[in-house]
């Protein structure tokens, strides 16, 4: 999605007739400083706000990588100064506002909606959230335990189990790979909430952050909005995005699982970062590859195993730079090797030679979503932001029905050849009852074994 970017700060994209008020992105400053993007979109109800904060966290050996999810819920529900723990739940549903806060390996996000006439009472209770968080300690525990409780009973189904194989395979014992998979799970229950306040400190910070308002707000009140939201904040030191080293050459594993109902089939392989463009390339070849029952792996499997099950392909990322291809189903257990042959040949065949059909009428779901994040202050700003992030324009998430159009036969057929991993290159992980269902396979018992296959 690479194009030419305007030679000035203000990026305007025309919307409608002529004499209409249109949409427009524009990079601006808040009077104390704060850098952010506003999306102009006349006409919406609600104002959303999207930040991400870059961290290192989850690259770092010497922090405790259940943290962040811990504090990302205890920060707006744990109390501020002058809000009791847990009342920002009722009030932002007074208000017909919403908050929240997520992490990824590369940035914290936070988000907050509302509509326009009560976006200043949103942003004084958010920012009080944000730079003075009690941080309750009964709310902590109850974030922990639930935490806990959750991963407890996500680690005892058998496809997670294979998924942290995958990783342990990729990424090894490194920070990385505990911070994605929460491995090992006591990490959680020795988090402490002088933990969550250190991690809170360094990282939600007056600099650094990337910041996207969108509706229908003018220059002055998003500046505004902008200062509240920062306002107490402190200076932080700059984090540089580093990429975390991983192994993406082909293996086969076996994880025995001997309490597994059935087999859970998996290929992974690595796709450039959606910097590098061509990502509406990559979601339409997913889609057909094996996004639903028409598709190319579901077709292949039914057909071939004579299944009453599926196949798909979906698209996946570790972090911004390590983005990956993942196909996976379930296979009766002693098809496992008949199957691992079948989905080779059709992913082989359909890299090699796209079967797309009419590639416009699959396009059109796709340009309908488009068209309507650039109504809906909530998608824009959000599909902005992930521009920014890809080193895109912020106009981007006005612009994507005229990008989606750009994508043709030959782009398609042309990505697969050059970014989608060759066949033979994919990793191949089998979970089984049976521990020769696969010959030839690495055979583990535990997740971590896998970081030894070769």
């Amino acid at each position: 999605m690479k194009h030419l970017a305007a030679v000035t700060f203000a990026l305007i994209l025309l919307i409608g007739c002529k004499g209409e008020e249109k949409a427009s992105a524009t990079l601006e400053t808040s009077p104390s400083g704060i850098e952010y993007t506003r999306l102009y979109m006349p006409g919406a109800e609600d104002v959303a706000i999207q930040i991400a904060w870059p961290t290192d966290w989850a690259l770092r050996d010497d922090v405790n990588q259940a943290v962040p999810y811990i504090g990302t819920d205890l920060i707006l529900a744990g109390g501020a100064e002058g809000y009791p723990p847990g009342e920002v739940v009722e009030t932002f549903a007074d208000l017909k506002a919403q908050g929240s806060m997520w992490v990824t390996a590369d940035h914290l996000h936070g988000k907050l909606i509302a509509p326009k006439e009560n976006l200043d009472k949103a942003i004084k209770i958010a920012a009080a959230h944000l730079a003075k968080p009690t941080m309750d300690q009964a709310w902590f525990d109850r974030i922990q335990q639930g935490f806990a409780a959750n991963m407890a009973e996500a680690k005892s189904q058998p496809a997670n189990l294979g998924y942290d194989a995958l990783r342990w395979a990729i990424l090894g014992d490194r920070p990385l790979r505990r911070a994605l998979s929460i491995d090992p799970p006591e990490m959680i229950t020795t988090a402490t909430r002088a933990d969550v306040l250190a991690w809170h400190q360094q990282t939600v910070v007056r600099n650094g952050a990337k910041v996207v308002i969108a509706g229908e707000i003018s220059g002055d009140a998003a500046g505004n909005a902008a200062d509240g939201l920062f306002s107490g904040l402190p200076y932080g030191v700059a984090v540089a995005t580093t990429a975390s080293a991983a192994d993406v050459s082909p293996k086969r594993i076996l994880l025995h699982v001997p309490e597994a109902k059935t087999s859970t089939l998996v290929f992974i392989g690595p796709l450039p970062p959606t910097r590098e463009g061509n990502e509406f390339e990559d979601v339409l070849l997913a889609a057909a590859l094996g996004g639903d029952d028409k598709s190319v792996l579901f077709d292949a499997v039914r057909t071939g195993l004579r299944a009453s099950y599926g196949f798909g392909a979906g698209l996946d990322g570790y972090s911004r730079n390590l983005r990956l291809l993942v196909l996976s189903g379930e296979v009766e257990t002693d098809k496992l090797t008949q199957a691992e042959t079948i989905v080779r040949k059709a992913y082989s065949e359909f890299i090699a030679a796209p079967e797309m059909g009419d590639l416009a009428v699959r396009k059109q779901p796709v340009k309908v979503t488009g068209e309507q994040t650039a109504t809906l202050p909530e998608a824009a700003s959000f599909s902005a932001l992930m521009a920014i992030l890809d080193g895109e324009e912020p106009d981007l998430a006005l612009t994507l029905p005229l990008l989606i159009d750009k994508v043709t036969d030959a782009s398609v057929k042309s990505r697969a050849a050059s970014a989608f991993p060759k066949a033979e290159k994919l990793i191949v992980l089998a979970v089984s009852p049976d521990g020769s269902a696969l010959p030839g396979a690495c055979v583990i018992t535990t997740p971590a074994e896998a970081a030894n296959c070769r």
